[in-house]
């Protein structure tokens, strides 16, 4: 864990002075080919967007690399308290990520509207979140956590320790971090189950089952690997378009806790993976439609197979949401 912060902090914040120093320069870069690019195919201005959401990027993740230093120094050092670090690093995570999503939706204009707002009353859940875009993983924070007064906690791919401010921040927090090449997937599951263990009445555990974004080329390799290793998934698989079959190692782990599961569907974001895509798609003004729904832990069947079967029947549903709520976004 230091080996890597001592790479990936350095690296964060030379990026962010090198940004900053150059900002000028890229801001004139920006603007000509933006001017060139809407004359020429009338799409929005995005180059200086995408600027201005990097610099924003790295000046958060810097902000918060220091604040959590200065929260380690005062609350968690040799006079301070776990407890007190833990509900520190609360709050700097919903700061962090209220911020980002916040410039995002304004630099991006984009607006949007959420059905059944209400099932989010309390803990403890499992939440099932449908996974397209780069912008989805802040969704939560904004209608869940703060919407509906859950604290999550993630399960996370270990991939995504080289950005600092997860890294920090999410191991002060009870997540967990899945690294799919381990040699003992039990031991990954027995980890994940110990998160929804001691859930309090506030409190839900949040997985993304697809595992990675949705993509044509990730759906391909997807079903292939499904089509090896469970036939019976790949039947309905084959037939959804807009979500990958689910991994349901670690789903069937967190739903042994027999809590209610909320699930998450939504739509406009698609083709939205990495920065490239967003560049491209220039997708000012649209409408992120949303869907959360809740079932009752009676309604889940009991045993892995059965829970497996439920799982795909779920996912089909979901998919056949995302159509509807895509079709609706402007």
């Amino acid at each position: 864990m230091i080996r890597r912060r001592m790479r990936t902090i350095p690296v964060m914040v030379a990026s962010f002075i090198a940004v900053t120093v150059l900002l000028p320069l890229l801001v004139a870069i920006a603007v000509p080919i933006d001017a060139a690019r809407s004359l020429l195919t009338g799409k929005p201005w995005m180059t200086l967007r995408m600027v201005a959401m990097a610099w924003i990027y790295l000046a958060s993740e810097v902000a918060v690399i220091v604040i959590s230093g200065a929260q380690w120094l005062v609350l968690g050092g040799p006079f301070g308290g776990s407890q007190r670090l833990t509900e520190a690093a609360y709050g700097l995570q919903q700061w962090w990520v209220t911020t980002l999503l916040r410039s995002v939706a304004s630099l991006l204009d984009l607006r949007f509207r959420v059905e059944g707002k209400a099932v989010v009353r309390s803990g403890p859940v499992v939440v099932l979140f449908r996974h397209a875009s780069i912008i989805d993983n802040l969704l939560p924070y904004a209608f869940i956590t703060s919407g509906g007064g859950v604290r999550l906690r993630w399960v996370l791919k270990k991939e995504l320790l080289s950005d600092p401010a997860l890294d920090i921040g999410g191991h002060r927090l009870p997540n967990y971090f899945v690294d799919r090449e381990a040699a003992d997937p039990e031991a990954q599951r027995s980890a994940i189950r110990a998160l929804a263990t001691d859930l309090g009445p506030d409190e839900g555990v949040l997985i993304f089952p697809e595992g990675t974004r949705f993509g044509a080329a990730r759906r391909r390799r997807a079903l292939e690997r499904v089509r090896k290793s469970d036939p019976e998934l790949y039947q309905q698989a084959r037939h959804w378009t807009r979500t990958l079959p689910p991994r349901r190692g670690g789903v069937l782990a967190l739903l042994e806790a027999g809590t209610d599961v909320v699930v998450c569907a939504h739509g406009g974001l698609e083709g939205l993976t990495n920065p490239r895509d967003i560049w491209r798609a220039a997708p000012v003004g649209r409408t992120v439609a949303i869907r959360l729904w809740r079932i009752s832990a009676a309604d889940v069947p009991a045993g892995d197979d059965d829970r497996a079967r439920w799982l795909a029947d779920t996912w089909s549903e979901v998919d056949a949401v995302v159509g509807e709520l895509a079709a609706e976004a402007t």
